[in-house]
């Protein structure tokens, strides 16, 4: 149902780099509501002692948008489905940094459900800053079943 090569399992490998900016965290902002003066505007971000505007923690699934690989083959008629995501964040983004973004596939499994057999895969995005300092860890669960499976 899933295929991966086992040999990635566990090994983190690098998806690139990812420039935070005041426009790209402000778009951000207010694609999703988000009315927060530090990240909409950057001198009322510094005027709180911020060196710049500050992303609203969810502006890492903005990263995992576009840096958010590998990914797991599936076979044809296959669809995949959001199991669940966890954050942990053990810093903030600002804008005028370079975060180096990396992802590891952290476990494949099969299990059964109420629609029959599922393929179960978990994925880290790891977000680190200019120091190599882990910013953010984002784990992504995914489901694989075949559509002809009704729940």
């Amino acid at each position: 149902m899933i295929t991966i090569d086992p040999a990635i399992i566990g090994q983190e490998m690098s998806t690139g780099d990812f420039l935070a900016t005041e426009e790209n965290i402000r778009a951000f902002a207010e694609a999703t509501g988000d009315t927060d003066p530090l990240s909409l505007d950057p001198e009322a971000a510094r005027r709180a002692g911020y060196p710049n505007a500050l992303a609203s923690p969810l502006f890492a699934m903005k990263i995992r948008g576009v840096l958010a690989l590998p990914d797991a083959e599936l076979a044809p008629g296959v669809v995949s489905l959001n199991a669940g995501l966890e954050f942990e964040f053990h810093d903030e983004i600002h804008a005028g940094r370079t975060y180096a973004v990396s992802v590891k596939i952290t476990d494949v499994y099969e299990k059964t459900g109420r629609s029959g057999p599922l393929g179960v895969f978990v994925r880290e995005l790891l977000i680190r800053d200019e120091t190599g300092r882990l910013v953010v860890l984002m784990r992504e669960r995914r489901m694989v079943r075949s559509p002809d499976k009704k729940i």
